[in-house]
Formats: structure tokens, C-alpha cells, sequence
């Protein structure tokens, strides 16, 4: 990979979802005790929003999400998961930092849960575009070249391709797509990254995988991107 920018986020940032995630083996004790949990983040996460039973799924495996009252961060928490989103993100100090304070509360509700069975950390960007002849100019915003045969032209209408890398633990699963506005009044391709650690996890270490999640999400995103792009995102060219 690349030498890794200093910048933490761009002033024209893509972002529009970052999110830190545990699992581990379902355990009771979370809906039991979920009451307790909430005490801790009600002052700041006091939206509540309960699961709804869905066709061939298990109620207590759908998250209960605590929000902030503008909806700009909240928490998703289920029998075998905990994970924080940010729809605001403010760069990685301070999303490290709320993410380290509220897995402590975390913690102290349920001091028997030790063993996790994965984290996650996930890049979610939306990058709008404009046709050129009816055709996605992919290439001016990513260093992404799908290798197809001669017989077919690389002058892609629409584009939905996603893969899942075996990394040193664990796995990286990339998404890209395009998209259409509810509205139609625009369209944007989706860069989906999902990098996650799945071996010898253990709680106590979750700053570690936080870290080294981050640092490989990040380098990912900066070696995808083209130049002309990022100086887009720097606010360098127009």
C-alpha cells in the first residue's frame, strides 16, 4: 500500500457512515439487562427504537438502537452484538474516544461477556457523479479496473460488484455500486468498506483492533482513490 496521509478527514469528505462493531456468542444476560445499559447512555442516547418482528428472523437477534436526539450517532445493541455509528463524523480521535467510553459501559453492564467472535469497522462512502455519455466515469474517481474479456467494453451503464479478501485474522469486504437519489435528482457510486478481525479475539484488547482497523480501512480508501480526486476531497480543485 501507499505511504498513509496525514489527514484524518477531508474537508469534501465522501463519508457518510462510519461504524465500530463487536460480536460475540449470544448471551441472555444483554435483554435482561438492557435497562441497566441504557441508564448509562440515556443522557446522550435517549432515542429508543425497538426491533420489529420480521418473516424467517429471531427478535432477539434484531439490534435495539439508542440514538442522539438529531440521529447524528447511536448505539445498536442485540443478544450477540454491540456497535456504535456515526452519520457525523467528527475524525477518528473522537470517534476512538466515544467508541473506547461507551464499550466501558458496556462492560460494566455485562462483566462476564470476555470473548468476541469479531470486530468490525466499516468505511461507508457515497461519491456523486455525472454521467459522460450515458456511461459511469468510474475512473475518475476510483483505481478500480474490472477485468472482463475483450468482447465486452469497459463502458459500464451501471456498476454493482462486491468481493470478501482473506486478511492476517480476518477478512475485507468491499462494495461498489451505483446508486440512484429516492428523488432521481442524482446519482452516486457507493464505496462500502468492511474491514474485520476473526481470530483469538478478546475484549480487553479492543482498542488494538479498533486501532489497526482504522489504519487498514483508512490506507484501503487513500490506495482506491485517484489523485484527481483527492485533491477534490482536500479541497484542492473544483
Amino acid at each position: 500500500m501507499s505511504k498513509k496521509t496525514k489527514l484524518d478527514i477531508y474537508p469534501n469528505s465522501p463519508l457518510i457512515e462510519v461504524i465500530f462493531e463487536i460480536k460475540f456468542p449470544g448471551e441472555p444476560v444483554v435483554e435482561c439487562r438492557r435497562d441497566i445499559f441504557f441508564d448509562f447512555i440515556r443522557e446522550d442516547y435517549s432515542k429508543i427504537f425497538v426491533p420489529q418482528a420480521k418473516e424467517g428472523s429471531f427478535v432477539a437477534l434484531e439490534p435495539y438502537h439508542f440514538e442522539k436526539e438529531d440521529r447524528s450517532s447511536g448505539i445498536m445493541l442485540a443478544i450477540n452484538k454491540f456497535s456504535y455509528y456515526c452519520r457525523k463524523y467528527p475524525g477518528f480521535a473522537l470517534f476512538k474516544k466515544e467508541v473506547i467510553r461507551l464499550l466501558e459501559m458496556f462492560k460494566k453492564t455485562y462483566p462476564k461477556i470476555n470473548t468476541l467472535s469479531r470486530t468490525g469497522f466499516r468505511y461507508v462512502n457515497i461519491i456523486p457523479f455525472t454521467r459522460e455519455d450515458g456511461i459511469v466515469p468510474l475512473n475518475r474517481f476510483l483505481k478500480v479496473k474490472l477485468q472482463m474479456p475483450t468482447t465486452i467494453p469497459e463502458r459500464y451503464k451501471n456498476i454493482s460488484v462486491g468481493f470478501i479478501a482473506k486478511t492476517n485474522g480476518g477478512s475485507i469486504t468491499i462494495r461498489i455500486e451505483t446508486l440512484l437519489a429516492a428523488d432521481k435528482s442524482g446519482e452516486a457510486i457507493l464505496l462500502d468498506i468492511d474491514y474485520a478481525k476473526e481470530e483469538g479475539l478478546s475484549i480487553a484488547h479492543v482498542k488494538k483492533y479498533l486501532d489497526e482497523s482504522h489504519t487498514y480501512s483508512r490506507q484501503l480508501f487513500e490506495d482506491l482513490i485517484t489523485e484527481s480526486y483527492r485533491m477534490f476531497l482536500r479541497g484542492e480543485s473544483i
